[in-house]
């Protein structure tokens, strides 16, 4: 009896410890060449850290965590760590460099010519993103009419669930834009005590929050402040907690 007990407390202990977040060695690459100054994010725990020139990072996690790659020159990647993350090293993280980047376009001679203006589109008619249009296209199904091939391709390769991961990425980078727009990261630090090199990972944290989602997008400034006070908090909790 005493040898069982002392078996499923080892048993116990080791489960324990598989589930403690251990230091991984990543890369961050597009093609063979690696990308600097890239933040990851660890979404779950709430931390991050940049690579250096030659794309590798150090960063503590565990099998279940949620990582965002994230800069300004690349497409945002965000995915899930599992058991093979921490089997090589280093972790190669792919990703791919943004189309193009424009400083600032203005047009304003034909500002008025539009889909709308054109006859195109009913006016006043709902504009989606990229996105949604992709989302809609992969799940449209409408009773009483015939069914495409799309709807039932995608629903045995999985793509609208990618789809749906694009569109919710989305909306983060939407929510984080905005947020950029109101506040600077030197406030961040001077009134929320946010660290200058965590305000990347505390953005994604606030476009996770559903509440303050819907406070940044109807405009609340006041209450927006008020949750900013609330989530810096829970945030600088969390961290002290992982370390």
């Amino acid at each position: 009896m005493k040898t069982k007990l002392l078996y499923i407390l080892l048993f116990l202990s080791f489960a324990a410890f598989s589930q403690e977040r251990q230091k991984m060695l990543g890369r961050v690459v597009v093609g063979d060449n690696g990308v600097g100054d890239v933040f990851v994010i660890n979404k779950t725990a709430g931390t991050e850290v940049k690579t250096d020139y030659k794309g590798f990072f150090d960063l503590v996690a565990k099998p279940g965590d949620r990582l965002v790659v994230y800069s300004t020159k690349i497409v945002v990647r965000e995915f899930m760590l599992n058991t093979d993350s921490f089997k090589v090293t280093p972790y190669i993280i792919s990703v791919n460099f943004n189309s193009y980047e424009l400083q600032e376009v203005v047009i304003n001679k034909y500002s008025h010519i539009n889909s709308e203006a054109l006859g195109l589109v009913p006016k006043g008619q709902k504009r989606y993103t990229v996105a949604e249009r992709r989302l809609y296209t992969a799940s449209a199904m409408t009773v009483g009419t015939v069914i495409g091939l799309d709807p039932i391709i995608n629903a045995i390769s999985g793509r609208t669930k990618m789809l749906k991961r694009a569109y919710e990425t989305e909306k983060q980078e939407g929510t984080i834009d905005k947020v950029r727009g109101l506040y600077s990261d030197e406030e961040f630090t001077a009134n929320y005590n946010i660290p200058k090199e965590k305000v990347n990972g505390f953005l994604y944290y606030l476009a996770e929050n559903e509440e303050f989602t819907v406070a940044i997008k109807g405009n609340n400034k006041a209450y927006v402040d008020f949750m900013l006070a609330e989530l810096a908090k829970k945030y600088l909790k969390l961290q002290q907690e992982d370390k």
